[in-house]
């Protein structure tokens, strides 16, 4: 069957080679924002949720993939995502083997920020939202610190992509570049879409979902935003109510969030360290900034 152009809701059968594209990750490194600067170029179309999970066989796989495709927006010249979920390996494994199988010519997007600093962003956040309650002295003997400490074991994630994809089709972006030199990531990041790179972003300066603008919310909040039925209401409502509930929301007390020990970070680069001289000879960067 002739392949049609762009992103359409058809099957995956009858899509152009170079016309999907997936941010894998990671966690807290700045996918929200990437994702919401490449929705800003004429040529791209994102899903209509950022995180479509599908490629989860816990979450939405069995839906089947004419389900995902029809996430996207029809007429654009790309199409992609971005779940940071699927560099989650220890906690869902399986996840490039059914990427490849649906879409073996995707391109990658792979955004990477300090390891140490990923670990630590994604425990506070979690303790923001009342995901988890374990005190710092016992988070790396904990099943959610294990499972943080893989998320920051980028070679080992990595690894799992490159059994399928070759390194070529996988672009690491640096979380730092991201926040101190946007528009040259985002040039090198369309080049490498196929999509024209000398368009210019508005409004970089912006960061989405920071932890700063979840603190003043409830605990509470966070449980039921996590309701399947609440989250559909969500998306009924106009952004403008939204922003005006959370006001109102935080008005309640705070939460106390720790400061982080040092001991805890001289732990994590311990544990980090072999893993990331692993990713820096397989991508070439030296990621000089970061603290190991």
């Amino acid at each position: 069957m002739k392949a049609e152009s762009g992103c359409a809701s058809v099957g995956m059968r009858e899509r152009p080679a170079t016309s999907h594209f997936i941010i894998i990750g990671a966690m807290k490194c700045g996918t929200t924002s990437l994702y919401r600067y490449l929705g800003a170029h004429p040529d791209v179309g994102l899903s209509r949720e950022k995180e479509t999970d599908f490629f989860l066989a816990e979450r939405n796989f069995a839906r089947g993939v004419d389900w995902y495709f029809s996430q996207f927006s029809a007429g654009a010249q790309v199409c992609g995502e971005a779940s940071p979920n699927y560099t989650k390996y220890s906690e869902f494994p399986g996840v490039p083997e059914r990427i490849f199988k649906t879409s073996p010519n995707a391109k990658l997007v792979y955004i990477v920020r300090d390891p140490v600093d990923r670990f630590l962003s994604q425990y506070l956040h979690h303790l923001t939202t009342g995901e988890v309650r374990i005190p710092q002295h016992e988070i790396l003997k904990s099943e959610a610190g294990r499972n943080y400490l893989a998320c920051s074991r980028y070679y080992q994630q990595m690894v799992q992509y490159l059994r399928f994809y070759p390194q070529d089709r996988i672009f690491v972006a640096s979380f730092d570049e991201l926040c101190d030199a946007p528009q040259a990531l985002l040039r090198r990041l369309f080049a490498f879409l196929g999509v024209d790179s000398e368009v210019t972003i508005e409004d970089l300066g912006r960061v989405y979902n920071q932890r700063s603008e979840l603190e003043g919310l409830p605990a509470w909040y966070f449980q039921a935003r996590r309701s399947p039925f609440l989250r559909a209401m969500k998306h009924r409502l106009p952004p403008s109510v939204q922003s005006g509930l959370k006001e109102q929301l935080r008005r309640w007390p705070q939460r106390q969030i720790p400061v982080i020990d040092e001991e805890l970070r001289a732990s994590l680069r311990g544990l980090l360290r072999e893993d990331v001289s692993r990713f820096r000879q397989v991508t070439g960067i030296p990621f000089d900034s970061w603290s190991l």
